[in-house]
């Protein structure tokens, strides 16, 4: 599949977290602090574990107490040359608490997985790949999410972008090693803040092989003869969570946790709350006119 593709299909089950209250410089864009993508046509999306965790820590309205979260679809229009940005409110979530192996566990204590229920359902999700040895060392990826933020999106002082970025590797290195099914790996595409929770896509096929989770820092030490201060810097050594374990954890909780949060405007209903508006360019002139001498 060729990456433009790629990005069509996929996009559209890609969302981003923010919190309503952003307080800052014009251009006046929602703090987005992550990723998530859809995984059940209900509306569960899947991310970090460590993402939920911001959602409580969020600053609520000094006046009403109601929470800031929401997410942020930016979906394409009916012709190419259009994009609708909708505003989707977070139901509720479910963030890995626990994890047990039938046989030795290599991993982490508890995988970095969550899900959330969020306000709108009949939407396009995203296959987890798991049928065994689906992850190879230096098999082509690509992910889908918002590195840095809102940031990148309004890098020119204005709201310069409304889509989500596509980012290119390869899969690194497997944990522990090669095998049929690993508990993480590794990829050369830098995890910055605002990518976690992005899906992870095969080149091949568009299946989902994990999600972003954490990075590996470098450490470094500026010093001079008075001080001297440790600071970190991002690398291009990114870890991962596998596909077949965001699958069995999405598969518990579909069978231990329902949400029970009844029924969400589907993504059609939502989308017509926001009609294109008609068209006018409303545009006005300045122009100037180089005159020579004698004219």
């Amino acid at each position: 599949m060729d990456l433009a593709t790629l990005f069509s299909k996929s996009s559209p089950s890609v969302l981003a977290f923010i919190t309503k209250l952003s307080v800052g410089p014009e251009p006046h864009l929602p703090t987005i602090f992550g990723t998530g993508f859809f995984v059940d046509p209900s509306g569960i999306a899947a991310t970090n574990r460590h993402v939920i965790e911001v959602f409580t820590q969020l600053r609520r309205h000094p006046k009403t107490g109601e929470s800031p979260l929401a997410s942020v679809l930016f979906l394409p229009g009916d012709e190419e040359n259009s994009w609708q940005m909708l505003v989707v409110d977070v139901l509720g979530w479910n963030a890995l608490a626990e994890f047990t192996s039938s046989d030795k566990w290599y991993g982490q204590t508890i995988p970095d997985i969550g899900f959330v229920q969020m306000g709108v359902c009949e939407v396009p999700v995203l296959t987890l790949a798991t049928e065994k040895s689906y992850l190879r060392i230096g098999m082509e990826v690509v992910t889908i999410g918002y590195p840095m933020g809102n940031l990148p999106l309004t890098a020119l002082e204005k709201l310069n972008q409304v889509t989500p970025f596509i980012r290119r590797g390869i899969v690194s290195s497997i944990f522990p090693f090669p095998t049929a099914l690993p508990h993480g790996f590794t990829m050369d595409i830098m995890q910055q803040g605002g990518s976690s929770g992005s899906p992870i896509l095969s080149t091949d096929d568009g299946v989902v092989v994990g999600m972003m989770s954490s990075g590996i820092p470098e450490w470094r030490v500026a010093q001079s003869e008075q001080a001297h201060l440790a600071y970190s810097v991002n690398t291009n050594i990114s870890i991962a969570e596998p596909a077949h374990i965001i699958e069995k954890a999405l598969n518990e909780l579909r069978a231990t946790q329902p949400m029970g949060v009844g029924k969400p405007p589907t993504l059609a209903e939502l989308q017509a709350r926001y009609p294109k508006p008609d068209e006018s360019t409303e545009l006005t002139w300045e122009t100037w006119i180089q005159r020579r001498p004698g004219f």
